[in-house]
């Protein structure tokens, strides 16, 4: 579970990052090559080096700019949520802080991005049971203790940036395994199970039943995948941190601006970047089936 998780987490992120070091490598470093390009092509001049690096240059500011974007609006959301939340009472269920707030529905949630809160609705409060209520909030508080709202938002950002959805819905779909998995080893799986047959059955995902019912995942992200992905993280953060604290142009850098004309290295590096996330990704996916 937990390798599966970070491979998803690496894949957006090797990308982000990926993004950046290329964005501050050619607008710190390279900005005179740039605007000779850009003057050029106001002339009708065209030189394949300067509209390659302008290419590469305009992908990766887009991503960055809609990453951001999606950040903004997703922070914004949360707030306009929080502050319009009709909450009835407060009450301790399991150990736990919960907020209720008034709803037929039978409704369970986490929401908060810095302070995450678990609320449930008077409708689950009624209908459930006392260990089918705790089991609930369990998995809700599991999923307010890792900060899963915060780490969603962040998924979908790069999800945008990319116009990858499936980021997101994996990263949620891992997180509500991992909130399961923490209800069965602290109460059983049994009151779980029992409670979700109030709950709206489309909203319940099958790998939760699938997981719930003992099935065994089909596959498991292996350890090297894990091991490579982390590796390439690390020396990402490596070149990013040279890149802006080094003074004049680092010796250690992705091939981009530095070497114009070898365009397709700077291709090949992302890919190359990118394998041990990618495979992991695939895992990952194969996991969630």
């Amino acid at each position: 579970m937990r390798r599966a998780e970070f491979a998803v987490a690496a894949f957006g992120l090797t990308a982000f990052l990926l993004a950046l070091i290329f964005a501050l490598d050619a607008v710190r470093f390279h900005g005179d090559v740039l605007v000779a390009a850009l003057e050029g092509l106001t002339r009708g001049e065209v030189h394949i080096r300067g509209v390659l690096l302008i290419s590469l240059a305009l992908f990766d500011l887009y991503a960055l700019t809609r990453a951001v974007g999606s950040i903004s609006h997703g922070v914004s959301a949360h707030r306009r949520i929080n502050a319009r939340m009709p909450v009835s009472e407060a009450r301790a269920v399991a150990g736990h802080d919960v907020l209720v707030v008034p709803a037929a529905r039978p409704m369970a949630f986490c929401a908060g991005l810095w302070r995450p809160r678990v609320y449930v609705s008077t409708g689950a409060v009624e209908r459930l049971g006392a260990d089918e209520l705790a089991a609930v909030v369990t998995h809700e508080a599991h999923h307010a203790e890792r900060r899963d709202p915060l780490r969603i938002l962040i998924a979908r950002a790069i999800g945008d940036a990319y116009s990858l959805g499936a980021l997101p819905r994996r990263e949620q779909a891992l997180a509500e395994l991992a909130a399961d998995a923490a209800v069965v080893r602290s109460r059983g799986a049994a009151p779980l199970a029992s409670a979700l047959l109030a709950f709206d059955a489309a909203e319940i995902a099958p790998e939760r039943v699938d997981r719930l019912v003992g099935e065994a995942p089909r596959d498991e992200v292996p350890r090297a995948l894990v091991a490579g992905a982390g590796a390439v993280i690390a020396a990402l953060l490596v070149v990013l941190a040279l890149g802006v604290l080094v003074h004049g142009h680092p010796r250690v850098c992705l091939p981009l601006a530095s070497a114009p004309v070898w365009w397709v290295c700077a291709v090949m590096a992302r890919f190359a970047a990118m394998g041990p996330a990618w495979l992991g990704w695939r895992r990952a996916g194969a996991f969630l089936t």
